[in-house]
């Protein structure tokens, strides 16, 4: 008696209907749109409901109504709200039964209760009906909060002190100088590589590489590695596949004493190799372009580097801003071994420019790792004068001025401070990997870290 009497009750809607030009089909008792506002006498009682949109899933036995996009996190939802849908029979043919209770649902904008799932049954015009489940999304973790886990330890080719991590062709690469041992074995450069840095494995032997390279500061660019030796020597990996290193200059010429950073090609510079250069008794700025043959330096009346230029221990990033390409460094120790805190630039590989004042900068640090993330520099890690970095620093304006981040963005208490570490994005950018790194000891072990709102924006 019930179904014929909602039957009966949509078929006199429906034929009353002076609109010659509105039909409806019979036996649809789906839902084409459905949208959630707030009562006009509490207009803004849940914060930008009226711009969520929302995802209707026809599939059996049971659709599913939801909001992709979730609202933000701690939104309350504490008052009814005014549903309004289309349906594919045209009607205000949609039950709720949510808890067993049942109660027709206009849509021309009924109050409704939307702080639980809600099941709806929609009625056709010849009695048949479909079951949806209505979802409220709200983010139920802080956006703006950093998770950081533990992912790998007690990994033996971490423990010493010249490792460095890069991330090439989609795979982390570790390279690592084993000291000599007790048994008068000399030191040797391995080489481990993984695809998501936890299970790691030995790859082939390192070729081409001698032991007295500074493994530490091998630079990364696009599918090359750059090293220089204790010697001065310059080494190039160019094959992405095969760990073939190779020689690029004569030290006996111009020696190399710190790899800068590598420069993309921009409208109004080529790409190459920023570098120190030892040449006539002074450490001067040089430029490698060409592939890699042509060298531009000062050979005979070399201009120092500023002597509170950093010529190790610092981070290094390259980007690109307003079609030019830049390559900036971040902290470090001076040729005088005195550490620096300042901030320098460079678009042509040579001229290097102090973007940091002595205010509104992080502390004197050695051995940080900046990366860019959430659309600014992030710096973490380090060693002070007196302790170690405890606090994870922001620069949004490309390194000119820095801010301590929220706390909930600081590393957590377990958490082991260090310095001279590597850290990786992962492809998407979304994930960074703290690889190694030491205070008193070496830390064998691997950190993953996300700002949760990078998940929601992937």
């Amino acid at each position: 008696m019930f179904s014929f009497f909602i039957l009966a009750s949509l078929m006199a809607s429906c034929l009353g209907n002076s609109n010659a030009e509105d039909t409806y089909s019979i036996t649809d008792a789906e839902l084409l749109s459905f949208n959630l506002s707030n009562n006009s006498d509490n207009y803004d009682s849940i914060p930008g409901l009226a711009n969520v949109v929302f995802t209707i899933d026809q599939q059996e036995p049971v659709g599913q109504i939801y909001n992709y996009d979730s609202l933000p996190y701690l939104t309350t939802v504490d008052a009814k709200v005014l549903v309004t849908y289309v349906s594919g029979s045209g009607m205000d043919n949609v039950l709720n039964i949510t808890d067993g209770d049942s109660t027709w649902v206009k849509s021309s904008g009924d109050s409704i209760d939307i702080s639980k799932p809600l099941t709806f049954r929609v009625y056709a015009i010849d009695g048949q009906t479909k079951l949806y489940n209505v979802q409220l999304n709200i983010h139920q973790i802080d956006p703006d909060s950093v998770q950081y886990r533990q992912v790998a330890s007690e990994l033996s080719f971490l423990q010493t002190d010249e490792t460095k991590t890069v991330v090439l062709n989609d795979q982390f690469l570790t390279y690592s100088k084993l000291p000599s041992s007790s048994s008068g074995m000399d030191s040797v450069i391995v080489l481990y590589q993984s695809s998501d840095a936890m299970a790691w494995m030995p790859d082939a032997a390192v070729s081409g590489l001698p032991v007295h390279a500074v493994v530490r500061e091998i630079q990364s660019a696009g599918d090359r590695l750059f090293v220089y030796t204790d010697d001065g020597e310059l080494y190039v990996r160019s094959d992405p596949a095969v760990d073939q290193w190779v020689l690029i200059n004569k030290p006996e010429a111009v020696k190399v004493k710190s790899v800068l950073g590598y420069l993309n090609s921009d409208p109004k510079h080529p790409e190459g190799l920023s570098l120190i250069v030892e040449t006539a008794g002074v450490n001067t700025f040089a430029f490698v372009s060409n592939n890699l043959t042509q060298w531009e330096y000062d050979s005979i009346s070399p201009t120092p580097v500023p002597d509170d230029f950093p010529v190790r221990g610092f981070s290094s990033y390259n980007y690109q801003v307003m079609y030019t390409s830049r390559v900036s460094i971040f902290g470090g120790i001076s040729l005088d071994g005195i550490v620096q805190n300042a901030v320098w630039s460079t678009e042509n590989g040579r001229y290097w420019a102090k973007l940091t004042g002595d205010a509104n900068v992080f502390p004197l640090l050695e051995g940080a790792n900046v990366f860019y993330y959430n659309d600014g520099f992030w710096l973490i890690n380090g060693k002070l004068a007196d302790g170690y970095n405890n606090e994870v620093y922001y620069s949004p304006d490309g390194g000119v001025t820095w801010s301590v981040l929220a706390g909930k963005c600081q590393t957590p208490e377990e958490y082991p401070l260090r310095y001279n570490a590597s850290l990786v994005m992962d492809k998407e950018n979304k994930h960074f990997y703290i690889i190694g790194g030491r205070r008193a000891f070496v830390y064998p072990d691997v950190w993953k870290g996300l700002l949760n709102k990078m998940e929601f924006d992937h």
